[in-house]
């Protein structure tokens, strides 16, 4: 068995190459290079390749073994985010290029690196013991940074092909070269946007200004309205579904090896604002949000223009927590909006989707279900270990900030949980300019997963 992922940085340089951005169709070329880079490598890993048609881009559906194997399913996404803005590139995006330790371009830790991870780990598995008893279903979706619109379409119609005992994701972050995180929690997400409508049109101020009420008071008075001073969301029930973080998850978060003073450095803010009770390590975490992601309306030029605006507009988007559910916060909030808006403009609220949140608590904590599978007790154990052995420290145990919904629509339409060890820092500025992955993480990473898909089925 020959293969490029022999040398997993040049697998990693030559999959970078293929510029698979999902929100652009100018790179569809770029989407359907990056596609068939990822289906040749699984092939030369014995996988048979399935590609599953969606209204957007294919999915990735592969497997190897016998299905009376213990099944472990691996998730990943070939396409990345746009390189834009280009000239803030220190090297072309999608043309790695190694500097100081690590590998710069787009997708190089979102997702592509971490799958190269996986891959070369199961290569170099499979070179010493092709007939390893392990039935693996690979899922590669090219949809994810669009917000995986066909995915739940996808499960629903492929749910049988996805049966296992696990899910492996190296889609999330950890703190450090040096430490490692396993993820036990995502955000749930929902969006809305609020658009506030006054005159026909765009109004001198001079003329008519005093007679009606300014679409942009009314939306900032409808927003300021849905927190208090302390930063809490006002909005009825908001609160009422949260699931409060086990003392051993707040235990495991004080290991975290950056104190609040660096935190506020690396973002640039001098102070925080994080809801009564919660520090803001915690906050980002443990607490739902009610965040203003845009707002505007009127004049936007240089200068000034007098005038009154005919409508405005603010997007907002809630990170829940367990047990929160999306529809039902989104509901809430829309019906929040309506009924604070003042009588003499009109207001439209649009819901604009999201995906309920996900906790997964690990076989060996407290709180766990004890209804696990024999292979998902396994691998939390052994991916503990294996972390130690490579990295010299063990991994934390940590919630995540962000939302991947789809992980969450894995565990509601297939019934799987999830594994996710995270696998980019913040440094790896994902989604930004000079994106790159940490080349010690990435061999070490390497080893780490040798380990584990040798130890899982012993």
């Amino acid at each position: 068995m020959n293969s490029i992922l022999e040398n997993p940085k040049e697998a990693l340089t030559q999959y970078v190459s293929f510029p698979s951005v999902s929100a652009d169709s100018n790179y569809s070329e770029g989407i359907d290079g990056a596609r068939d880079f990822a289906c040749a490598r699984l092939a030369e890993l014995g996988f048979e390749i399935n590609l599953v048609e969606t209204p957007i881009n294919p999915v990735i559906l592969a497997t190897r073994g016998d299905p009376t194997w213990p099944r472990l399913v691996i998730y990943g996404h070939y396409d990345v985010q746009p390189p834009d803005p280009l000239d803030l590139w220190s090297s072309k995006p999608f043309e790695a290029e190694e500097r100081s330790g690590r590998l710069f371009g787009r997708g190089a830790a979102d997702n592509k690196g971490p799958q190269i991870v996986h891959m070369s780990a199961l290569y170099r598995v499979l070179k010493k013991n092709p007939d390893l008893p392990l039935h693996i279903t690979y899922l590669i979706e090219g949809e994810e940074e669009i917000g995986s619109p066909s995915f739940r379409g996808f499960l629903e119609s492929h749910k049988d092909s996805l049966a296992g005992d696990l899910l492996l994701v190296s889609d999330t972050g950890s703190p450090g070269p040096e430490q490692l995180a396993v993820t036990t929690g995502l955000r749930g997400l929902t969006a809305l946007e609020i658009r506030v409508f006054g005159p026909k049109q765009d109004l001198h101020s001079g003329v008519h200004g005093g007679a009606l009420l300014n679409p942009l008071q009314a939306l900032m008075q409808v927003c300021s309205g849905m927190h208090d001073d302390q930063g809490r969301v006002t909005i009825p029930g908001f609160y009422d579904a949260v699931r409060e973080p086990k003392d051993w998850e707040r235990q495991e978060l004080e290991k975290l090896p950056i104190s609040e003073e660096k935190y506020a450095d690396f973002l640039g803010v001098k102070k925080f604002f994080s809801p009564p009770g919660y520090s803001p390590l915690e906050a980002i975490r443990f607490c739902p949000t009610l965040e203003f992601n845009g707002i505007g309306g009127g004049y936007q030029g240089e200068g000034s223009k007098t005038v009154i605006p005919a409508e405005a507009f603010a997007k907002i988007t809630c990170r829940l927590v367990s047990d929160q559910n999306e529809e039902v916060i989104a509901e809430k909030v829309r019906q929040f909006i309506v009924d604070s808006c003042p009588p003499s403009v009109r207001i439209e609220v649009t819901l604009k989707g999201g995906g309920n949140p996900y906790v997964v608590i690990p076989p060996n904590k407290p709180g766990s279900s004890g209804m696990e599978s024999d292979l998902m007790k396994k691998a939390f154990s052994i991916v503990e270990n294996s972390v130690q052995s490579s990295f010299g420290t063990t991994p934390l145990y940590l919630r995540e900030g962000g939302s991947i919904p789809i992980i969450r629509d894995l565990k509601e339409v297939a019934g799987l949980d999830a594994l996710m060890l995270g696998l980019f820092t913040n440094e790896d500025n994902l989604h930004a300019p000079d994106e790159s992955f940490h080349l010690g993480i990435f061999e070490k990473a390497i080893d780490t997963f040798t380990n584990f898909f040798e130890k899982l089925t012993k």
